[in-house]
């Protein structure tokens, strides 16, 4: 049993070190970050929950046949590709419920990189949660694979999120009006959710086609995306710090 679970367990914690130690410019409220492991790991089962929902009381299911649809020259399921977006819809607002019920109210979110940190933390756990079913249904090798590509792209679909979750709170911390105050926050909540999902989705849709080399494309695009934002969240920090940093950029 416990060489088991060390087969799941530490490449999910090893893969929250590397994240964690994406910054050194300051200390990180570590119990915090094992609470948002946690919470990922408990998210992954809420997902998997969702995702059942959408195949039996829906009509999207995986291995749904009909009706079809040509796109760049292959013939695609249209309710078996819808499926795989739900999936990110799904998965993505699980990790969502984390973020919003620990990192929002807390007073350890106080800049953008924080946002991304703990994205990232909650994506390795979901991730790692997943790797229990995989390890059970699939193996070691399946484990071995996905600890190689799987859970760093579960971190990387989250970095635009966890970017918008810290961004909206910096905009209710920043925002004296009481009329309308919560609806940019909120909006912005919802922009990186969706924009979360809807990588998570098409990086399943990939698969599901056996498209490898589009989703190995995009995992490599998703880590672009995510070094210009903490490159750019970090630069932000460092204005601030150093009294360069202006709250009308969270306005724009």
């Amino acid at each position: 049993m416990l060489p088991i679970i060390g087969i799941v367990l530490v490449p999910g914690i090893l893969w929250g070190w590397v994240f964690y130690h994406a910054q050194r410019y300051k200390k990180v409220y570590l119990p915090l970050l094992l609470v948002l492991f946690l919470g990922g790991m408990g998210c992954g089962l809420l997902a998997l929950v969702l995702n059942h929902a959408v195949e039996k009381y829906t009509l999207f299911w995986p291995e749904a046949p009909l009706p079809q649809f040509i796109l760049l020259g292959k013939s695609i399921p249209l309710l078996s590709a819808g499926f795989w977006f739900l999936v990110g819809i799904n998965e993505e607002f699980a990790k969502l419920l984390v973020l919003l019920a620990v990192v929002y109210p807390s007073r350890h979110l106080e800049e953008p990189f924080d946002g991304i940190l703990y994205a990232a933390v909650v994506s390795v756990g979901f991730a790692t949660m997943e790797n229990f079913f995989y390890l059970d249904q699939f193996g070691v090798s399946v484990v071995a694979a996905r600890t190689i590509i799987t859970i760093p792209a579960h971190a990387f679909m989250s970095v635009p999120m966890g970017y918008f979750v810290a961004k909206s709170r910096l905009l209710i911390d920043a925002s004296k009006e009481t009329q309308f105050r919560y609806y940019l926050p909120m909006m912005t909540v919802f922009q990186g959710w969706i924009i979360s999902a809807f990588l998570h989705g098409s990086y399943d849709f990939f698969l599901t086609l056996r498209m490898e080399r589009e989703a190995y494309l995009q995992i490599l695009l998703m880590a672009g995306i995510s070094l210009w934002l903490g490159r750019y969240a970090l630069r932000v920090s460092r204005w601030k710090a150093e009294g360069l940093w202006l709250k009308s950029d969270f306005k724009s």
